[in-house]
Order: C-alpha cells, then sequence, then structure tokens
C-alpha cells in the first residue's frame, strides 16, 4: 500500500447531492441503530431522527416496541418534539387533539363520531423496528433487508463482542455534542490511531499499545488492547464490579468496534460506551454517548460514573476538534482526495464498505 490508496473526494465529504445520495441509498434503505431499549419503561416514547425522517419510537403498556412515522394521519402535523423519552401513555396530536395508542391505533378523534370517520383505517404509519442485545434498530425502508443478513454484513465487530452480554447492561449516563463535520470523517476518524500520540496524550497513556499508530495489538488475535490501569476507561483508576461473566483477559482489555453506519462502541471489562451519530446534513453530525453498565452497579450505594464520562468527553472533545479541521481542509478547491497508509487499513476497510453500500 503506498500512494495510489485514496481517501473519498472532496465532493464525498461537502455535497448536498452526496448527502442525498447517502439518504436514500444507506441510511433509508437500511437499518439504523436508534437508542437504547432501556431508555424506554412501559408508556414511554422517544423521537430519533433518522437523517431528515423523524421516527417516533414507543414501549406500548404491555412492553412491546414500535416505530412510526411522527405524522398524524389528518393534517400530517408533527405529534411528538424530538428526543423526548416521557409520556402519558398515549400521543396526541398538538393540532386537532387526534389521540393514538402506543401501538398505534388511532383511538379518538375531538368533534368527530364513528359515522364521521372510521378510526380503525387510520393508525401511526410503521416502520420496521428490530431489537438486537437492547440495541434497538429502525428502518423507514417499505421492504428493509432481512435484519439477521444486514447484522452479518454490517455490524461484525458489533457481533464478536457478543459475548459481553449487551443485552443486560443499563445506561446510566448520557451526553450529546454537536460536529460541524461529515458524518465519514468522525468514523474514519475512529478507526486510525496515527493522531492519538498528538492529539490524545491522556489516551495513549491509558492505551500504550496506541502509541505505535496502530489500533489493535497485532501480538493479539482478539482484536483488544491491554489498559494500563485496571479494567475502567477513565484517567484516574476507577473501581468497579467486572461486567457479568467477563474474565481472564478481557477483564483488563479494551475493544472497539464500528456499527455501520451510524455508530460505533467502545468496551471494557467494567463499562461499555455506545457513541450514536445522528448526520444532519453534509458538514454537521450529532453524536451521543450512553454509559452502559451492569444493574447490580449502577444500583450499589456509592456508583459514580463520572470519571468514566469526564474522560470520554475528553476524548471525543479532542476527536471533535480535529474532525472539524478536516472538514474545512476538504472542502478546499485544492483537495481531490488525500492518502492512506498501512496504518490506516480500518479506515481504507471502511472506505471500501462504505462505497459498496452507496454503489455508483
Amino acid at each position: 500500500m503506498r500512494n495510489d490508496t485514496h481517501t473519498l473526494t472532496s465532493h464525498d465529504y461537502v455535497s448536498d447531492e452526496i448527502y442525498a445520495l447517502e439518504r436514500e441509498r444507506i441510511f433509508h434503505r437500511g437499518w439504523f441503530l436508534a437508542c437504547r431499549a432501556d431508555r424506554l419503561g412501559r408508556g414511554n416514547r422517544t423521537v430519533v431522527d433518522v437523517v431528515g425522517e423523524s421516527v417516533l419510537i414507543t414501549r406500548d403498556l404491555d412492553g412491546a416496541l414500535h416505530a412510526f412515522a411522527n405524522v398524524c394521519r389528518h393534517r400530517g402535523a408533527r405529534l411528538c418534539d424530538a428526543r423526548s423519552d416521557s409520556g402519558q401513555g398515549s400521543l396526541m396530536c398538538p393540532y386537532h387533539a387526534w389521540t393514538y395508542a402506543l401501538d398505534g391505533r388511532l383511538i379518538a378523534t375531538p368533534h368527530l363520531d364513528d359515522d364521521d370517520i372510521d378510526k380503525s383505517t387510520l393508525p401511526l404509519w410503521p416502520y420496521s423496528l428490530a431489537e438486537w442485545e437492547g440495541f434497538v434498530f429502525v428502518s423507514v425502508a417499505k421492504e428493509p433487508p432481512p435484519f439477521d443478513a444486514w447484522m452479518r454484513e454490517h455490524c461484525a465487530d458489533l457481533l464478536r463482542l457478543e459475548r459481553f452480554g449487551f443485552g443486560g447492561l443499563q445506561v446510566a449516563a448520557t451526553t450529546e455534542c454537536e460536529i460541524a463535520t461529515n458524518w465519514k470523517i468522525v468514523v474514519e476518524n475512529y478507526q486510525e490511531c496515527l493522531h492519538c500520540t498528538r492529539v490524545h496524550p491522556e489516551l495513549v497513556d491509558l492505551v500504550p499499545a496506541y502509541r505505535s499508530g496502530w489500533v489493535y495489538d497485532h501480538d493479539r488475535s482478539d482484536g483488544g488492547v491491554s489498559l494500563s490501569r485496571g479494567n475502567s476507561f477513565a484517567s484516574v483508576p476507577v473501581h468497579l464490579p467486572l461486567l457479568p461473566g467477563v474474565e481472564g483477559i478481557d477483564a483488563s482489555s479494551y475493544f472497539g468496534g464500528t456499527i455501520f453506519p451510524n455508530a460505533f462502541i467502545d468496551v471494557t471489562g467494567t463499562s461499555v460506551i455506545l457513541s450514536t451519530l445522528f448526520p444532519k446534513g453534509p458538514g454537521h453530525t450529532t453524536m451521543t454517548m450512553e454509559f452502559l453498565f451492569a444493574p447490580a452497579t449502577i444500583a450499589a450505594p456509592g456508583f459514580d460514573p463520572t470519571p468514566i464520562v469526564e474522560f470520554n468527553e475528553l476524548v471525543s472533545a479532542q476527536d471533535n476538534m480535529v474532525c472539524e479541521r478536516v472538514q474545512l481542509g476538504v472542502g478546499s478547491k485544492a483537495f481531490d482526495h488525500g492518502v492512506l497508509s498501512p496504518k490506516d487499513d480500518l479506515v481504507v476497510a471502511f472506505v471500501r464498505h462504505y462505497l459498496a453500500a452507496r454503489g455508483e
């Protein structure tokens, strides 16, 4: 691999045309990681922006999850505001007060009786939803690809980490940030560590293998790297119990992986950090970080995830700064493409995967 291995072009990072193509061919044709299931108690709902499509996710009173277009069937008003996790067990349109059950049924139409309208024919428009190990995926496609096959093709990293028992974990803290950059630049930055010694001094102190510029340890076959301070992803030692079932080398290791197209996951012996990307345009990405722990750990007296949250917010802020500089640079008239080196091998793999998913 010499100078003939290239990044994507400037057009791929800054063009409204390419962003529209991604929206239709990637984000609206396949599955999109929306949230963690434990965010939603019975009777609650949340709203997720799937690259311009507002998707309403509910958990009905029987505990079942559903996904719908966030649109009233009467006159097309938006039903719920973005990212609100509370509710009263039903959904009332703020325009004419048409009311829906959390399973999508239309249950009330004020000032109209059964002779005026047949409520049974007007449920909320459904979208497809799949839950895997506590991760909620939605698809706005009319005919989404089979979920299991899609997971095997696009989420191999996540499947390899299934032994950590994600389904039994809960979110203890959530942060959100806005990044003035293309979503692909965020993913590509995550896939390499040539920048780590300069941008992340605290991180390479915690993960010495990153000083080499590689994101993995060539002496290990499991994709993990050793932590220099116990088993917590923080700048100071944090004494937390291991995740259920974690043992051996996993207890003092860090593992990372991508969830195509819009997330990546960081796993240690005591915690899991899920970073989810919500593209808002060719030069704007919202990112949430959810910090997952075992329920018994969260319930224990004195539990405090602050050191882990603060460390990961620091690393994220450092990444966001350089990603925004890349966005500014790739918009230059001089930039046609960049060059990828052997240590950018995971970036190369992502670019190829992305181009295959996007198509010509």
